[in-house]
């Protein structure tokens, strides 16, 4: 194994480490309740068996990974155990296997198959706790309409198209993945509270992403100083894109500065709030990505929504973050004809987007179709430059160009109910508002529109709105 994958290898036992403590505090704040339902003699045979199938586990785990996974075999031990004991910790463990993906460093077989234990794990957690509490329902609200007709449109688009096997494929390997999340997250949460342990994952596993970009950036892409300060920022498996991972970490952004500013740190929750919002910019920056600094942009614009008062102090606020953010344009170190060719591909690509949905307004061109189709909607025949990256650049015009109008108008309804339902949080959970506003300018520049992400991001907005809503009736 050579050092880069090693130093992954070593960063994923590391911050599945700090998983794996932040819920065992979680479940240890959950105790005192706890124990006022059982009585003393049924808390010890409980824990008894937890800890039995905590060992169990243990073996299991290091009898396949060995010395290598000797952290991993303690972490997946205690985590997949504390699954047992509330939904929060099952559909946390499994959030953190999509987004952190050791599988890609850690190649195992038995690692490989977490995603789908994990999942069926996930399930059957949420049932039984479901009949044990005789909750027989599955929660629904508009935004579950909106992402199941979304989901089953764009499943008619590809089944209907003339790449129906591709797009088969496609739909379930990638985009039913992050429409399952969706729903596990708000069926399994059902307090404020409840939401802590998904939180924790969402800047733990993000925060792994930035580490890793940036030790890779700066050490093993770039040979001399030269290089550290013009080379992108890059990383890892899906996310390796520097656009892509800029985009993730504007997500990240608000969720990360508010829980540094929420800690018990005090007096120096502040300063811990600055150094990572300086560190995470520094890593947008990095990117070069446009697209990412309109979406850091959007987030402060968000935050002057939420906290300003004043409409002269918040527009002279938005003026001068925008002036900043054109500036910054300028002081990019990415050569001319770079930027140029990438803006020029963008809007011929966005074009020949519209042109598929205005030729095809039922369906578009069918999920997954927009690579294949390319030629045959682009001005003149020409594909532009990117001959192995020919996407639509935009999470919109992706959407609309594959499934049609009424595809963007179902994936617009839930931004926008998603959005609502934050800014009726906004005075205690800012966080949400802002990184809907944030990721969503960024991602219309990206092609984002069926991975796990947003639909990660939509899910605890709108559940921990409900959740806020439920607890002040």
């Amino acid at each position: 194994m050579n050092e880069f994958r090693q130093f992954v290898l070593d960063s994923h036992q590391f911050f599945w480490g700090l998983v794996a403590l932040g819920f065992v505090v979680l479940w240890f704040q959950d105790a005192p309740a706890f124990r006022e339902k059982i009585s003393q003699k049924q808390r010890q045979l409980f824990v008894g068996l937890l800890l039995m199938f905590g060992l169990s586990l243990l073996a299991f785990f290091f009898q396949s990974w060995g010395l290598a996974g000797i952290f991993f075999s303690i972490e997946f031990a205690v985590l997949v155990t504390l699954s047992l004991i509330h939904p929060k910790f099952a559909v946390g463990f499994l959030l953190m296997l999509l987004m952190s993906r050791p599988w890609e460093t850690f190649n195992d077989p038995l690692m490989s198959s977490m995603p789908r234990d994990a999942s069926i794990l996930a399930l059957l957690v949420i049932a039984g706790h479901k009949a044990i509490k005789r909750q027989w329902y599955v929660r629904f609200n508009p935004g579950t309409f909106l992402l199941l007709a979304f989901s089953v449109w764009m499943f008619m688009s590809g089944f209907f198209s003339n790449h129906v096997d591709v797009a088969m494929v496609q739909y379930s390997e990638v985009f039913i993945k992050g429409v399952i999340l969706f729903i596990l997250i708000q069926n399994a949460l059902e307090t404020e509270q409840d939401l802590l342990p998904i939180k924790l994952v969402f800047v733990i596993a993000i925060v792994e992403k930035c580490f890793v970009s940036f030790y890779k950036t700066l050490t093993i892409s770039a040979s001399s100083v030269e290089d550290m300060t013009n080379q992108r920022l890059e990383s890892v498996g899906i996310l390796s894109n520097s656009n892509d991972i800029a985009a993730i970490f504007v997500l990240a952004i608000p969720f990360v500065i508010m829980a540094m500013w929420k800690t018990n740190l005090k007096p120096y929750n502040w300063l811990a709030a600055a150094v990572m919002l300086v560190v995470m910019s520094f890593l947008v920056w990095k990117s070069q990505s446009r697209g990412a600094l309109l979406g850091l942009f959007a987030i402060f614009g968000a935050w002057g929504l939420v906290q300003v008062k004043s409409k002269k102090i918040l527009a002279l606020m938005i003026v001068g973050g925008l002036v900043c953010t054109l500036g910054a344009f300028k002081l990019m170190n990415r050569d001319a004809g770079d930027i140029e060719g990438s803006t020029s591909n963008r809007i011929l690509y966005w074009r020949a987007g519209l042109n598929m949905a205005v030729r095809n307004p039922i369906f578009g061109v069918g999920f997954s179709g927009f690579p294949k189709n390319l030629p045959a909607y682009v001005p003149d025949g020409n594909t532009g430059s990117e001959s192995e990256h020919m996407t639509a650049h935009s999470s919109w015009v992706l959407a609309l160009a594959e499934g049609g109008p009424m595809a963007l108008l179902l994936l617009m309804g839930l931004w926008g109910y998603s959005a609502l339902n934050a800014w009726s949080i906004r005075r205690d959970e800012p966080e949400y508002f802002m990184a809907i506003l944030g990721y969503g300018v960024a991602i219309s520049f990206l092609s984002h529109t069926y991975l796990l992400y947003p639909y990660i991001l939509l899910s605890i907005s709108i559940t921990h709105a409900k959740a806020a809503s439920a607890a002040r009736a």
